[in-house]
């Protein structure tokens, strides 16, 4: 940990401090010492940080390499801090070379992969020497022994069908099975059962785990189905039925991962606690291989006292007193068609969960406990996503105390406090005199109506209700959270003040403006259930940003197009809808005060899922890391592809904004007045307006009549081959490059690594480093097989 700086001044004995401040004029000697505290200061952090370069965990990224060297150890290229791990665990490593706690630990180090090791010999069929036969205990046949039953799985015996969850491993990286020897050649992803073959299964997905959440009600039920005309007492008369994502959305159900690389020596990844998604048969409790608390736990929570988090990757939390002391079983269910009921029947005190879509149903016996549920139920869920990538709970530095050299007013906002704290800590921005910190210290659902009386200050412009801002405004997530907010209307950003009454008063103005920045950070953006009502159809998230700086980070700007759960046909796709449409002029009703905006507004994307993006020539557009999705895919007609970056009036006869790229993924069209950067994809046409300026390199065009500027390092959709797993949103594998992609999409990116907006994940480079490592800590005659498993 680093140490505090103590200054010159305060090492002096406290005597001559006092006789420093009794001098006329006082502080003589601190000021004195003042002049070279700098150089001092830079002194002693130039002696601190050399002693922190002797270490491997506490060097610079640049020594690494040379502390490796002393090690002997091969140079690796990509992540800092894989190639940290790299050499600090190169020593323990060589003492466990060609085991596999080794060779699991060595691919989480330079991955940080989940991963699992199978010598796949071991299930090998196999058939007795008749002349070395192995009796079984006390000479009986397998069947015989009192701890084999009809659902174990006897090697060299043939499969057993009587268990579900049992039978879901086949072909798993648990598997339990005989297999026969296969003798193919190695195909990527392809387990091949033979003797020389080490399978290394691997998780690619991160899984993200939701704070507390409060889940959906079936709108169409009210979350409450009356079952009490049934005739048994063993079921359930009264069923409430729940969407597990707040919104109502699809989510596929990922469990926690649970690999500790600090363990010495290394334990293998066990199953079950792998950060893959939840199987649905081993969430079966009458299962004999059912694991359900594995994946799922219970529990009860009160008025007072923190919850009890555990580390299920699902979690559910009832209400008390209604619930206290109760027991309750677990099944895994197909939940598509909930409303005709389970087969069998629901029970008293049965959960039925669908991993797969993101249901959950539970059987109670009395309308006043199904009336506690739909109200206080809570949820912690986990997810997966490619990386961090849109609004996910990830763990985030603090908020800065200053912005633009002026201190912070910060505000903290809990909903489990106060459901209107976002409201309330917008209330009175224009006369804030500081920047205003908003901090979101939750993962639930904060409604925002900028319309709302409460929201004192609010200007009615532009055909709309406007924040007005008299210094910088951030509004994040606090650290591991993700908050949803849910739009009554478009939000609209202006300054205070404008136009100024005298020279030094307009100066004054043009000062702040020349800084007013909204940022909003890890927030989850997106439109209220009545939007449609009160809105006209293709109204936009973000309307109006007469600022300096819109900066959008690690945010979620609800794009739609998630897939449908209402019995629709299979692959059809919600609506797709535009995330900003942000016109010239600036909307100001004052024909003054639209003169003396002299901003060129800024908006900047870092990191963000958007819908598409209709922004005018007067504003400059800044894409990093981001996928910007109007819903047209790679199998998509070109003719009929959708803009998703274009003007604000007429997309196919307007342009965009001059951009500045580095690392995007656009599914649909895209055409801009200019456009300079690199590592781009772009499944449809690009079109730029001024094509003899700016460079592109290291991207992917089309080729389908793309207008483009001087290029280098790109390919094009005519010579190379581009798949993503999904281009779905709302997917697990959203936006991941498909390994049949062509080789320079996925390697040939900037820094050698892959287009798009995952190329920052460097995961080319983490294929190569463990195919080179494999080569040095492999034995002799032992295949390794690379098999992603998401």
């Amino acid at each position: 940990m680093k140490e505090k700086h103590v200054s010159l001044y305060e090492r002096l004995p406290e005597i001559y401090r006092i006789k420093d401040q009794e001098q006329q004029p006082p502080f003589q000697l601190k000021s004195y010492l003042a002049l070279v505290e700098k150089t001092f200061g830079a002194i002693h952090e130039n002696i601190e940080s050399l002693y922190h370069d002797l270490f491997i965990e506490t060097s610079s990224d640049w020594v690494i390499p040379y502390i490796g060297d002393l090690l002997g150890t091969s140079h690796l290229s990509g992540d800092p801090w894989t190639l940290r791990a790299d050499v600090a665990d190169t020593i323990a490593l060589r003492r466990r070379k060609g085991t596999l706690g080794a060779i699991e630990l060595l691919t989480y180090n330079l991955t940080q992969w989940g991963m699992h090791c199978v010598e796949l010999r071991e299930n090998l069929v196999w058939n007795q020497h008749l002349n070395h036969q192995r009796q079984d205990e006390g000479g009986k046949p397998p069947y015989g022994l009192p701890s084999v039953t009809r659902h174990t799985v006897i090697r060299g015996g043939t499969v057993m069908l009587r268990d579900p969850a049992m039978l879901s491993l086949l072909n798993t990286p648990f598997d339990p099975f005989a297999h026969t020897a296969d003798l193919k050649p190695q195909v990527f992803g392809n387990i091949r059962y033979n003797l020389p073959n080490l399978a290394i299964f691997l998780w690619r997905l991160n899984a993200y785990r939701i704070g507390i959440s409060k889940p959906l009600p079936n709108p169409l039920t009210n979350g409450i189905v009356d079952n009490s005309l049934v005739a048994t007492g063993t079921e359930a008369k009264f069923i409430t039925q729940f969407y597990i994502h707040p919104l109502g959305e699809p989510v596929r159900l990922f469990n926690t991962y649970r690999f500790n690389p600090d363990i010495r020596p290394p334990v293998l990844s066990q199953i079950d606690e792998t950060p893959g998604p939840i199987p649905t048969v081993r969430l079966t409790e009458d299962s004999a291989a059912g694991a359900p608390d594995k994946y799922v736990s219970i529990d009860i929570y009160g008025t007072t006292g923190p919850l009890n988090i555990s580390d299920a990757g699902f979690q559910l939390y009832l209400p008390e007193p209604a619930f206290a002391g109760n027991t309750w079983t677990l099944r895994g269910a197909n939940l598509c068609a909930w409303e005709t009921g389970l087969q069998p029947t629901l029970k008293n005190r049965e959960i039925a969960i669908d991993p797969v879509i993101g249901r959950i149903v539970i059987g109670i016996d009395t309308d006043a406990e199904a009336a506690a549920l739909v109200d206080h139920l809570l949820l912690i869920y986990t997810y997966g996503a490619v990386g961090p990538v849109g609004a996910h709970p990830i763990s985030r530095p603090s908020a800065a105390m200053e912005w633009n050299g002026e201190p912070v007013l910060f505000r903290e906002v809990n909903f489990h406090q106060n459901p209107h704290g976002l409201r309330d800590s917008l209330s009175n921005i224009q006369d804030s005199t500081s920047p205003i910190v908003i901090e979101i210290k939750d993962s639930m659902i904060h409604e925002l109506d900028v319309s709302d009386p409460a929201l004192i200050g609010m200007l009615h412009e532009d055909g709309g209700f406007n924040l007005q801002l008299n210094r910088s405004l951030i509004i994040r997530a606090a650290d591991d959270h993700r908050p949803i907010i849910r739009l009554t209307q478009p939000l609209r950003f202006r300054p205070t003040h404008v136009k100024g009454t005298n020279p030094d008063e307009q100066k004054q103005f043009d000062a702040i403006m020349a800084n007013l920045t909204v940022r909003l950070e890890g927030l989850y953006i997106t439109r209220s259930e009545n939007w449609a009502a009160t809105n006209p159809p293709g109204t936009p998230l973000i309307v109006r940003a007469a600022l300096h700086h819109l900066e959008i980070f690690d945010c979620t700007l609800d794009p739609g197009g998630s897939r449908e759960l209402d019995g629709t046909p299979e692959g059809k796709r919600a609506p797709i809808h535009p995330s900003m449409r942000i016109r010239e002029p600036y909307g100001f009703a004052n024909s003054a005060e639209e003169e003396a905006f002299n901003q060129i507004p800024e908006i900047i994307l870092h990191r963000t899922i958007t819908g598409p993006l209709f922004i005018d020539t007067g504003y400059r557009l800044f894409l990093t890391d981001s996928i910007i999705d109007a819903g047209s895919g790679v199998n998509d007609d070109p003719a009929t592809a959708v803009f998703a970056i274009s003007g604000a009036g007429d997309p196919s006869a307007s342009w965009g904004p001059p951009s500045q790229v580095s690392g995007i993924t656009v599914f649909g069209r895209m055409r801009v007045e200019g456009i300079h950067g690199r590592g781009g994809i772009w499944v449809h046409t690009l079109e730029v307006l001024d094509n003899q300026k700016g460079c592109m390199k290291f991207s992917y065009f089309s080729g389908n009549g793309d207008r483009l500027p001087q290029n280098h390092g790109c390919v094009k959709g005519t010579e190379a081959h581009l798949r993503f797993v999904s281009e779905v949103f709302g997917n697990p594998a959203y936006g991941q490059l498909d390994h049949t992609t062509d080789f320079r999409i996925r390697e040939r990116g900037p820094n050698d690594d892959a287009m798009g907006a995952f190329g920052f994940l460097m995961e080319a480079h983490k294929w190569r480093n463990i195919r080179i490592r494999y080569r040095e800590f492999m034995p002799v005659g032992v295949r390794p097989l690379l098999i992603p498993v998401t």
